[in-house]
Order: C-alpha cells, then sequence, then structure tokens
C-alpha cells in the first residue's frame, strides 16, 4: 500500500494540548501472535485498523484499560465482556511454541510540560501449560524501552522477574503485588483520583471499550458513569463530622460497655444472691445445730457423770476380793513346802537326782553324734571341691586354647596378625601393653579416615538439604502453585454460590422477574454487569408499573370526571321542580324570557283516561317531536336566535272526530291562553289508532301523523305529561343518579386501590433490589487469587534461588570425596562408615577377644593354685571327721552304763508311799494355782475397774470440756450468723432480718429460725456453699475485665467469704453495684440521644450542608457545560443529545425536598425544616449502618452525603420533529437508526469520562473505541472527533475500515495490522501519521 491511495480529508484546526502526561508509545512482546510489536501514538492518539482477525480488539484488551486496572478477570479483559478467552490462552493459546511462555505488555506517556520526563509502566506475564493460572509481574519505571533498556536479554528471551528487577534499579520498581502496581500508577498518573473514582474511570473506559456499543442501551448503567463522573465532597470536611460521630461512637461503646458491666453486675449480683442465700441458710443451721448440739452434750456430761460414781464403788468390791484370795493362796504355798521338807520326800527324792543324770548323758552322747556325723559331711564337701578344682583345671586350659584361636581369627579380621603372635609369645608379661598400644594405633587412622568422611558427609549433607530446601522450594512453588488453584477454584466456588445465591435471590423476587435467570448468574463474576442487567430488569418492571399507573389514573381521572357530572345532574334535578325531556340536537335557541311554554308542561292527562294508553301517547308525542315543541302564548310568529320547533293550532283545521282535547285538559296557571290551547288541541285528531283522514293526528297504540310524515313509539311509564308523572320522573331519576353515584364511587375506590397496590410493588421493587446478594465474597476471593498469584511469584524467584546453592554444594562434595579416598589408601581403611565402624568393631573385638585370651590364661593359673589348697583342706576334714565319730561312741557308752545304775536303784526304793507324797503334793500345788487364778482375775478386775475409773474420769472431763466448747460453739455460731445477717450478705440475698450487733443469743437464734423457715429448700451443706462460692468465683473472674475498669471485686478472707465491691472509693454491696450501674447506663443513653441531635443540628448548618449545596450547583453547572458541547454535534438527521440531571424518582418521599431545603439558607430553615432534614438525614444513616457496606463512620457518613446517589442522569434527545426534547428510552432507541443511536450513546460517556479527567488536570485522557462509530456517516464522524479534539481526550480506537482522515482530528497515528500470508501467523503493522492537513512521514512530518 502506497500513502497516495490513503483517503484525504480537508485540513483541520489543531487544539492546544495542556501541560500533562500522554500517551506515546505502547508495545506486546511475545503474547498471542504479537511477538515483538511497538505501537507509537500521534498527539497522544492511536488506530489500530485491519481486516477481523488481524488482532486489533486484542491488542486493546491487552494494553488497555489492563495496564491501568492490573486485573486478570476474563470479562475485564475481553473487549466483548465474556471469560472464553482468559490471558493463559492469550499466551499458550495462539503464537505459542512451548510448554512455558513468558511476555511482556507495557505504556509510555510523556509528561508534556517539556521536561523530557517519561513514565511508563507494564506487566510481565508468564505462564505453562501446566496450570491455567498465569503469573503477572508488574512494573513501573522513568525509563524507556528500547531506549534505556530492552525487555529481552542477548539471546533475545524475555527477562526474568530478578534481572527486570535489576535492571530497573533505582529508576523503577518491580512491584510486589497487582493492588500496590495499580496504587503506584494511579498516584503518579492520576494524582489525587480517589480509588474509587480510579475504578469508575476504568468501569467507563470498558463501557466505551465495548463492541457496537451502540446497539445496547442500559439507561441506569448510563446515568451511574455519568454520577460517578461529578466531583465528590471534601473528605476532610466529611472526616471532621465523621470525628463527630466517631465520639459519639465512643460514647455507644461507652454505653455498650456500661451495659456490658450492667450484664455483668447482673451475673455477679445472681451467683452473690444464690451464694448469700446458701451462707445465711448455713449459718443460721449452724447456729441452730450447734444449739441443738450443745444441749446434747449437756446431757452426756451428766450421764459420764454417774458412770464415775458407780465405777468408783464397784472397784472397792474387788479389792475386798482380792485381798481374801492372796491370803489363802498364801496358805495353799505354806502347805507345799511343809511336804517338800518331809523326809518321806527326801528319800526320793535321790532317785530324781539320777534319773536326771541319766537323761544329761544320754543327750551329750547325741550331741557327739551330732558333731561327728557333720564333720563327715565337711570332708565329703571338701573332697568334693577339690574334684570339682580339678574339673575346672582341666576346662579353663581347653578355654584358654579356644580363646587364643578366636582372638587369632578377630586379629586377622582387624589387621593385626603381627600383634597376636607376639602377645602369644610374652604371655603373662608385658602382653597387656602391647595389646593396648597396637589397638591405639589402630583405632586413630580408623578415626583419620572417620574424619575424612565425616567432612565428606557433611559436603553430601548440605548438599542434601540444598537439594531438599530447592526441593521445598519446589513444594512451596507446588503449593503455591495448587493455591492459586485453589484460590482459582475458591473463586469459581464463590462464583458459583454468588450465581447460586443470584438465582436463589431473583427466584425470592416477586416483581422481579428474570426470564433468564442463567444469564444473570452467568454475570455474577462483574458487579457492574449485574447491577445493569438488574437494573434493566427492574426498569422493564418499572415501566410496566407506570404503564399500568398510567392507565388506571386516566381510568380514575375519567371515573371521577363522570362522578362530578353525576353530582350535577342529581344537584339540579334535587334542586329542580320539572324534569324535562332529553333537549333534541337542533334546538339551538334559547327558552329563557320566551313567552309560551313547551307543551309537556301546558298539559295533563284528562281524568277517566286509560293509564295503559297514557305512555304510548306520550311516547308518540315525544318520538313526533311535539311532546318538546314550543307553544306561544300570542298569535303571529315568534322570532328566536338559534333553532327550535314550534306548534301551532292556527295552521291546521280542527280534527273531525275525536282530537287530543279528548285526551288532555290544560295544567292549571298555564302561561298560554286557554283558547290557543284548546285550538292546539282540537286541531290534532286522535283515535285508538291512527286517524286516516286528518294530517296531523296520534293513536292511542303510540302511532303519529304529522303530514307526510309518520311514526311509533312506545315507553312503559309517563315521564312528563302532569306534574304528578314528572314528580314521579324526577325520583326515579335521582335514585339512578345515586345508584351510579355509588357504583362510580367504589369504582374509584377500586382504582385507588389498585394504584395503591401499584405503588407497594414500586416499593417492593426497591426492596428488591436492596436485598442483592453482596459481591464482596467475589471480591475478596479475587483478591485472595491476586494474592495467591503474587506467592507463586515469589517461589519460582526462590526455586532459582535454591538450584544456585545446589550447584555450589555440589562441588563441595566431589572435593570431599576426593580426600576421603587418600586417606582410606593411606591407612588401608574402608571409604564408608559402615566399614570404618566394622573395622573399629573389628579392633575393638579383637581387644576383647585378646583381653579374654589373657583373662583366661591368667584364671588358669589361679585355678591350679586353689585346685592344689582344696585338696589339702579335703585330707584335714577327713582326719577330723575319724576323731568325732570315735568320741560320739564313747559318749553313748557312758549313758547307757548310767542308766543301768536307775534300773537298780529304782528295784530297792518302796515307791508307794512316795507316790502318796506326791498326790498330796500334787493336790496342794492344785489349790495353789486355782486361787492364784482366782487372784489374778480379780486383780485384773480392778486393774480393768482401774482402768475404765481412768477413763470415766477423762470422758467425764471431756463431756465436761465438749459441754463448754459447744455451749462457746454455739455463742460463735451466734455471732457468726449475727455477722453474716447485719452485713451485705443479707441484702445481696434480698432477706431482711430483724437483728442488730447488740442481739443477744436468744433474739439471734430467732432470727436464725426465720431464716431456715424462709428458705426452707435452699440448699446448705458446706458443698453447696462451696459449689455457690465456686461459681461466684468463676463469674468474678469471668467479669473482672468487664467491671475491672469501674470496681474492684473483693472476696473477704473471713470464714464466710463475703463479696463486696470498691466502686469510687466506697465499699458496697453487689446489688448495690448493680443499681449503680443501671442508672449510669440510663444516663449515658439519655446524654447520646441529646448529643445526637447537638451533632445532626451542626450538620444542617455547618461546612458540610455548605459544601453540599456547593456540590450540588457545581453538578448543575458541569452538566451545564457538558450540553453545551454536546450542542455543537447535531446529526445529518437534526438529532441532538441532552443531559438532564434530576432526582431519583424511585428514591424515598422526602429526597427532593431535602434537596431544596440544602439549598435553602440556613437562617430561613424553619423548625419544622430543620426536623425534615433531622429525618431525612437520620433514616440514611439508620439505612447505610443496617446496610453495613462501610467499615468506618466517614466511608457511612460518604454514603448518607454522596449527593450523586440523590439524583440519576437522563439522556434526551430532540430529533427536530416538532416532539422537542425526549427521554431516551429503549423504544426511542430502538426506533433511532445506527448512527444516530451510536451519537446518543458515545456522547454521554465521553462527557461523563472527560469530567473524570477534569478532576485530575495532569492525567492522560484517553477514550477506548472497539469498532469505532459503526453506522455513523462521516460528516457525524467528524463532528463527534471535534467534541473529542475540544475536550482535549487522548484515543486509542481499532476498526476495519477506518482512516481518520477528518480535518477535526489534528493528528493521528495509524497502525495498519498485518498478518502473513505465507503461514506465518505473526501479526505486524504498518506506521501512517495523520496530521489534520495530509499524511505524513512516521516522525509526524
Amino acid at each position: 500500500m502506497t500513502i497516495a491511495e490513503l483517503p484525504h480529508h480537508p485540513t483541520a484546526t489543531i487544539a492546544a494540548t495542556p501541560h500533562r502526561w500522554r500517551p506515546t508509545r505502547a508495545g506486546i512482546l511475545n503474547i498471542w501472535r504479537y511477538y515483538d510489536e511497538i505501537f507509537e501514538f500521534h498527539r497522544g492518539r492511536l488506530l489500530l485498523r485491519g481486516p477481523n482477525g488481524t488482532g486489533k480488539s486484542k491488542a486493546l484488551e491487552l494494553l488497555l484499560p489492563f495496564l491501568f486496572d492490573a486485573s486478570l478477570r476474563p470479562h475485564r479483559l475481553s473487549t466483548f465482556g465474556t471469560a472464553e478467552r482468559t490471558m493463559h490462552w492469550n499466551l499458550m493459546g495462539e503464537g505459542a511454541t512451548g510448554a512455558t511462555r513468558v511476555g511482556y505488555v507495557w505504556l509510555e506517556f510523556e509528561n508534556l510540560t517539556g521536561r523530557d520526563e517519561y513514565f511508563t509502566c507494564g506487566a510481565r506475564l508468564q505462564a505453562t501449560t501446566r496450570t491455567t493460572g498465569v503469573t503477572p509481574d508488574y512494573f513501573t519505571t522513568s525509563l524507556r524501552i528500547g531506549t534505556d533498556f530492552t525487555l529481552t536479554n542477548s539471546a533475545n528471551q524475555p527477562l526474568t522477574r530478578a534481572v527486570l528487577a535489576d535492571t530497573l534499579g533505582e529508576h523503577g520498581i518491580v512491584h510486589a503485588s497487582p493492588s500496590e502496581y495499580r496504587a503506584a500508577v494511579r498516584q503518579a498518573l492520576f494524582p489525587g483520583l480517589s480509588e474509587q473514582r480510579y475504578e469508575a474511570l476504568i468501569t467507563a473506559l470498558l463501557q466505551l471499550r465495548t463492541p457496537k456499543l451502540s446497539q445496547r442501551l442500559d439507561p441506569g448503567l448510563l446515568s451511574s458513569l455519568l454520577s460517578r463522573a461529578l466531583p465528590p465532597l471534601d473528605q476532610e470536611d466529611i472526616a471532621e463530622l465523621a470525628e463527630g460521630f466517631e465520639r459519639l461512637d465512643q460514647q455507644r461503646e461507652r454505653l455498650k460497655a456500661l451495659d456490658e458491666e450492667v450484664d455483668a453486675a447482673k451475673k455477679v449480683a445472681a451467683r452473690q444472691k444464690s451464694y448469700a442465700q446458701r451462707a445465711l441458710r448455713k449459718a443460721a443451721a449452724e447456729l441452730i445445730s450447734s444449739t441443738t448440739r450443745m444441749d446434747d452434750l449437756t446431757r452426756a456430761a451428766r450421764r459420764s457423770e454417774e458412770e464415775y460414781e458407780s465405777a468408783t464403788k464397784e472397784l472397792a468390791a474387788t479389792e475386798s476380793s482380792l485381798a481374801e484370795t492372796t491370803r489363802r493362796v498364801n496358805a495353799a504355798q505354806s502347805a507345799i513346802e511343809g511336804i517338800v521338807a518331809s523326809e518321806a520326800y527326801r528319800g526320793g527324792q535321790q532317785l530324781d537326782e539320777l534319773r536326771d543324770r541319766v537323761g544329761i548323758a544320754r543327750r551329750a552322747a547325741a550331741g557327739q553324734q551330732a558333731k561327728a556325723t557333720e564333720k563327715l559331711a565337711t570332708a565329703q564337701e571338701d573332697e568334693e571341691k577339690a574334684e570339682a578344682a580339678r574339673r575346672d583345671i582341666d576346662e579353663r586350659t581347653e578355654r584358654v586354647r579356644a580363646a587364643h584361636e578366636d582372638s587369632g581369627l578377630k586379629a586377622r579380621r582387624a589387621g593385626l596378625t603381627t600383634t597376636h603372635s607376639e602377645l602369644a609369645e610374652t604371655l603373662g608379661s608385658t602382653g597387656d601393653r602391647l595389646l593396648q598400644a597396637a589397638v591405639t594405633s589402630r583405632l586413630e587412622a580408623i578415626k583419620t579416615v572417620s574424619r575424612a568422611l565425616d567432612v565428606h558427609e557433611k559436603a553430601v549433607d548440605a548438599r542434601k538439604a540444598a537439594e531438599d530446601i530447592l526441593e521445598e522450594a519446589r513444594e512451596k512453588l507446588s503449593k503455591a502453585n495448587e493455591n492459586r488453584e485453589k484460590s482459582a477454584s475458591r473463586y469459581q466456588v464463590v462464583v458459583q454460590e454468588h450465581e447460586r445465591a443470584l438465582l436463589r435471590w431473583a427466584s425470592e423476587c416477586r416483581e422481579l422477574h428474570f426470564a433468564e435467570p442463567a444469564e444473570l448468574a452467568g454475570r455474577a463474576e462483574s458487579e457492574t454487569d449485574v447491577l445493569a442487567y438488574v437494573h434493566d430488569v427492574a426498569e422493564l418492571v418499572v415501566r410496566t408499573i407506570t404503564l399500568e399507573e398510567a392507565r388506571l389514573d386516566g381510568e380514575r381521572q375519567s371515573t371521577e370526571k363522570r362522578r362530578e357530572a353525576l353530582t350535577v345532574q342529581l344537584e339540579r334535578l334535587r334542586s329542580e321542580v320539572d324534569l324535562p325531556p332529553d333537549a333534541p340536537p337542533y334546538r339551538t335557541a334559547a327558552r329563557e324570557n320566551r313567552p309560551g311554554a313547551p307543551f309537556w308542561r301546558l298539559v295533563d292527562f284528562a281524568e277517566g283516561f286509560p293509564a295503559e294508553q297514557r305512555p304510548l301517547v306520550e311516547a308518540a308525542l315525544q318520538s313526533s317531536g311535539l311532546l318538546d315543541a314550543w307553544v306561544a302564548s300570542t298569535d303571529g310568529t315568534v322570532t328566536v336566535e338559534g333553532h327550535d320547533a314550534f306548534a301551532d293550532g292556527t295552521l291546521l283545521a280542527p280534527a273531525p272526530g275525536g282530537s287530543l282535547r279528548d285526551v288532555f285538559r290544560p295544567e292549571p296557571g298555564s302561561a298560554v291562553p286557554a283558547e290557543r290551547l284548546d285550538r292546539l288541541l282540537s286541531a290534532i285528531a286522535f283515535g285508538e289508532t291512527l286517524p286516516e283522514e286528518h294530517p296531523a293526528a296520534y293513536g292511542a297504540d303510540g302511532t303519529w301523523r304529522l303530514g307526510a310524515l309518520t311514526g311509533s313509539w312506545e315507553k312503559e311509564d309517563v315521564s312528563h305529561l302532569g306534574a304528578a308523572a314528572r314528580e314521579r320522573t324526577r325520583q326515579r331519576r335521582i335514585a339512578e343518579l345515586s345508584e351510579e353515584l355509588e357504583e362510580t364511587n367504589g369504582e374509584i375506590t377500586r382504582l385507588t386501590e389498585q394504584l395503591a397496590l401499584l405503588e407497594s410493588r414500586r416499593r417492593a421493587v426497591a426492596v428488591e433490589r436492596k436485598r442483592l446478594p453482596s459481591f464482596a465474597p467475589v471480591a475478596e476471593t479475587r483478591q485472595a487469587l491476586d494474592q495467591a498469584t503474587d506467592r507463586v511469584t515469589q517461589a519460582d524467584s526462590a526455586v532459582h534461588d535454591s538450584l544456585g546453592k545446589l550447584i555450589a554444594r555440589e562441588e563441595d562434595a566431589r572435593g570431599a570425596q576426593h580426600e576421603l579416598h587418600l586417606a582410606a589408601t593411606e591407612h588401608n581403611a574402608p571409604t564408608s562408615r559402615a566399614g570404618l565402624e566394622d573395622l573399629g568393631s573389628a579392633v575393638e573385638s579383637f581387644r576383647a577377644a585378646a583381653v579374654g585370651w589373657l583373662a583366661r590364661h591368667t584364671e588358669l593359673t589361679l585355678a591350679a593354685r586353689t585346685a592344689a589348697t582344696l585338696d589339702s583342706a579335703a585330707a584335714r576334714s577327713a582326719a577330723e571327721a575319724a576323731e568325732l565319730a570315735a568320741a560320739a561312741e564313747e559318749a553313748a557308752e557312758d549313758a547307757e552304763n548310767l542308766a543301768e545304775k536307775l534300773r537298780a536303784v529304782e528295784r530297792t526304793v518302796d515307791t508307794d508311799d512316795y507316790n502318796q507324797i506326791l498326790e498330796e503334793l500334787r493336790t496342794q500345788r492344785e489349790l495353789r494355782d486355782h486361787l492364784r487364778t482366782k487372784e489374778s482375775a480379780a486383780r485384773d478386775r480392778a486393774v480393768g475397774l482401774h482402768t475404765r475409773l481412768g477413763q470415766l474420769q477423762e470422758r467425764r472431763h471431756e463431756d465436761a470440756a465438749k459441754r463448754d466448747s459447744a455451749v462457746e460453739a454455739r455463742d460463735v455460731a451466734a455471732g457468726r450468723f449475727r455477722g453474716v445477717a447485719v452485713g451485705t450478705l443479707a441484702e445481696d440475698a434480698e432477706a431482711e432480718v430483724a437483728l442488730s450487733t447488740s442481739d443477744g443469743v436468744t433474739a439471734t437464734l430467732r432470727a436464725a429460725q426465720s431464716v431456715a423457715a424462709k428458705w426452707p429448700v435452699v440448699p446448705h451443706e458446706q458443698k453447696n456453699v462451696d459449689d455457690a462460692l465456686h461459681r461466684l468465683r468463676e463469674v468474678v473472674y469471668e467479669t473482672r475485665d468487664t467491671l475491672g475498669a469501674r470496681a474492684e471485686l473483693e472476696l473477704s478472707d473471713d470464714e464466710t467469704r463475703v463479696l463486696t465491691a470498691v466502686l469510687d472509693g466506697v465499699r458496697i454491696s453487689a446489688h448495690t453495684l448493680l443499681e449503680t450501674l443501671k442508672s449510669e447506663a440510663g444516663h449515658s443513653r439519655e446524654d447520646i440521644t441529646e448529643r445526637e441531635r447537638e451533632l445532626f443540628d451542626r450538620t444542617l448548618t455547618g461546612d458540610t450542608r455548605r459544601q453540599l449545596a456547593e456540590r450540588i450547583r457545581q453538578a448543575g453547572e458541569l452538566v451545564d457545560a457538558m450540553n453545551a458541547r454536546l450542542e455543537r454535534v447535531r446529526t445529518a438527521s437534526r438529532v441532538s443529545v441532552q443531559l438532564v440531571w434530576q432526582v431519583d424518582e424511585d428514591l424515598p418521599a422526602g429526597t427532593k425536598e431535602a434537596r431544596q431545603l440544602l439549598l435553602k439558607d440556613p437562617a430561613r430553615l424553619s423548625d419544622a425544616d430543620r426536623e425534615s432534614l433531622h429525618r431525612f438525614f437520620r433514616e440514611r444513616v439508620d439505612q447505610a449502618k443496617e446496610d453495613n457496606t462501610a467499615a468506618t463512620w466517614q466511608e457511612q457518613l460518604a454514603q448518607v452525603f454522596d449527593y450523586t446517589a440523590w439524583h440519576r442522569f437522563v439522556v434526551k434527545l430532540d430529533r427536530s420533529d416538532g416532539r422537542g426534547w425526549q427521554p431516551l428510552t429503549k423504544k426511542l432507541h430502538g426506533a433511532l437508526s445506527g448512527g444516530e443511536k451510536a451519537i446518543a450513546l458515545h456522547l454521554p460517556l465521553f462527557a461523563a469520562v472527560a469530567a473524570h479527567y477534569q478532576a485530575v488536570p495532569g492525567a492522560p485522557r484517553l477514550i477506548l473505541l472497539d469498532e469505532v462509530f459503526v453506522g455513523v456517516d462521516s460528516s457525524n464522524r467528524g463532528q463527534v472527533f471535534e467534541l473529542l479534539t475540544s475536550l482535549d481526550l487522548d484515543l486509542v480506537l481499532t476498526s476495519d475500515h477506518e482512516w481518520c482522515t477528518y480535518r477535526e482530528i489534528p493528528g493521528i497515528a495509524v497502525h495498519n495490522l498485518l498478518t502473513g500470508d505465507d503461514g506465518d501467523n505473526a501479526v505486524t503493522t504498518a506506521r501512517f501519521v495523520w496530521t489534520g492537513e495530509g499524511w505524513a512521514d512516521e516522525d509526524g512530518e
């Protein structure tokens, strides 16, 4: 293509450019089929043109407003607002060749102050085939791409994140998150623009970027975009006002704290009440119980005294009996002693002595024999030990041999064979030292190799740690990817939940009917789309309601008019006497003040005329016109103005036969003389049927003839002839009209109710719209997804760092392995840890075996010596056993000789007398023993009585002491109850105890009994009191944080723990604390109400009101300025656009009134005005708090005072058809041509975006248009471009046919997109520059 072929239009006038940021270049690197393309603007304007499929819209969605928005959500990327093509698809779809792809997009802006200052913002995008997400790295810099640095390395590969950060250095930053980048772009290019207005600007740009925008009309969204462009309130004033509300909130928080303190005090008071009742009941029970115990112990003390006196008497009787028994024991003992001293007893005593000697001899012989036997056993045992020692020597000799062989084997394993041989030669001398030296040397060699192995293992461990760190980093990357996937899944789940919530909400809506709920759910990812869609549905419902309201209101107005007519008729009928027939249409002349009267007023039926014929006669008269014809009172012609019918009897000859004279009689007081009336009646014939002869005739059957005209009629009743008939007709008509009026009133009531129902439906629509599910969860999960994406980027950097460290650790491991092999070779040792451990174990095993071998050799020598000793001991034991056996035989022989001697003496002694003496001795001894037993029993009884007497004496004293102690305990219990009852515990227990500290025991006991009677079922055992005290302590502990700031709760250390509170230095009961806090909370609540009113009063007269009024006026001026610019554009069909800013009709009643009051001078506000404004803002504050859409008071008040929400923009069109300005409705929009639609929708959006930029004079002023002005003719395009130029807007346009060669455009760069025809799918561009006068070279010259 050559420049000569380009279209050309006349010259344009170039507008001056203010000092601000302006786009200069944009670039796409390695994304989709753009491999490295740079788009250069001319004077801030750029057109991307080319056939469909060349990527015009793709370039737009990759660049703007993405690089302002930093959002990868598909519906914000796509120019069509769909989710079909994600950024992942842009990277890994068309144009991708590998598993991973990295690309860049960027925008460059120049500051027009002339300081050669630039600002570049961009994004590094990375995707892989393993995931569906994209890892973005956003950057900003003052450097210029291609001039100061490039985005590829020497291998023409896109820079990594780390290299990009190093390249930017101090001149830029790679941002940690999308939100940080977005804030940096906003602060650099749009300083002073709040995040809310920045988002509104991006939304407006997204709307303008929508292809074929003119085919869709969304009045609600259009109004929202325009409203967001209006200047906001000064946040400092709102912040100052918010401080007042925050202080009020602090008071509310204090009140809340007070309420919490009251609740806590209630808990404490309740627990204290329970504890106090139990403690009082326990103290009362203890007093009652101690009194009862005192009485019981007094009786027990008396019994103990009586038992003691009885025991004393029994002891005296027992001691007397004991003395008699002792005397008899002594007598028996004397008799025994006499028998023993007799000669007969002494003669037999020698025999007893011999018997004793025989017994002793026999016992001695047995003892000697036992010693001999024991010694023989010892000798046998010694012999056995000697034999065992000899066997042990043989065994030890074998073990020494085996140990020698075993140690030799282990020496070979340990590499110490020479050492073993040397040990065999030096057994018993220096073997131990030789063994120790050899083993130590060998172990030291092992340690040397082991140290080298340690170094190697540490290096391996370090390498393993580096591998683990790398693996951990990879796991973190994997987890980060998983988390990102989970976040993406969670996002999808939340979106799906939001979709379900939307579907559920849609199904619950009674007024808003969604024909395609799935379409609503499909917009769940975009709050703007959902709101727009809901707005459309709501508008349809509201429009239907409005149409129905209009119809019903029209019916009601028509019915009200009918009611008014009926009321007028009724009033007339009630005020009139006669009811005339309906006037014929031809009668136009007035009859007032005319001489004469109508025929019906002059006559009445003659008496006797048949009643059944009267209605037919009146019908015939009425249908022929005679009934209402005027009868003049005088002869001659009557002149009137207008038209009327007259009856004159002089014009006819009298009728032959019957006439109307037979039918009627004149009414008394008639206005027409009787003669004239008689002449008239006589001139008209009458018969049962219509007479034939006369020209004017009437029949009784309702027929009539007047000349050539004949006719007939019938009616059921007489209405006009005769005063009585007319009165009946009037009353009947009044009744009919009254019934009709009642029906009409009922109809009006029904219509009013239907209108009220429609109004309730309108309110229901507003309520249902307010109940639209919140978008906050979707936004939060989207933010979480963005954060997860940031973490993936961080984890990926960690993987790269860990890989570098692993390579270094690998080098260290190889060096340590080389040193290990050198040491192992030098010391003939293995290189493995197990081998070294085995070798060390073998050395230790050899050492142990050698030590055992040497020890066994030493043990063998010692065993030989022991065996010799045992042989000698066995010989000595055998000799000693033989000697003891001989001595035992000698002792047995001596004992037998003495026994023989005893037998000889027994044969020589008389044993009968001696036996008699022995019998007597036995008897006395038995008597003595019996008496001694009796004496012992009496003595024991006496001792027992002494003991019992002592016990009784002790018990007597104990019982007396217990009695005294019980009295004292009773007094203590009485004092304790008295102390508890007269303190705060009784107050907390809500008990009335009539007792003072000076009352005695009796009064105290009565008070305790009254407490016991008051609470008979209150548990008061110690465990019950302890449980109540434990629960009291728990609630004190639980409420310590709540009550600690106000009161100090203390439990006394007394036996009965009493809870008190120290409030403001005064000790009070829990009950008093509760009442005090309740009183404070009530006063605080009243104070808050008063301060709130004062705050609203200050608001209504302060800076906020003035600023609101000023903003409303400024908004009006801004709208006027917008309209002044819009007036310049009028289509070829003379269509013009205008914006109207008006109070939103859907808002609650009172909004318009409040707006007017805000614009009113505060000094002129009445009390009623102030109350109205107070109520208006109070309701809005309450609604904002109820909606809970703001976190702080400043945000809530910003919503309350958001005057833009009180208004709505309406786009109006003037089609020059005589109808004037009409609202742009969907119906009107549908009737417009394609070009008119484009004009009608684009111009307001241009005005909205320009208004946004007006708030930030130094910002770039971009407008994005995809498929620019499709259907708009060239003349209108020129006008629109002239408007864009006058608004000083920067342009990014796409088109498949447009070249923008209009004189109204003072300069634009055109990039014509090209794709190869040889299979190469890369997109390239050819750049042209339009200067407003003609085509120039690429530099714009």
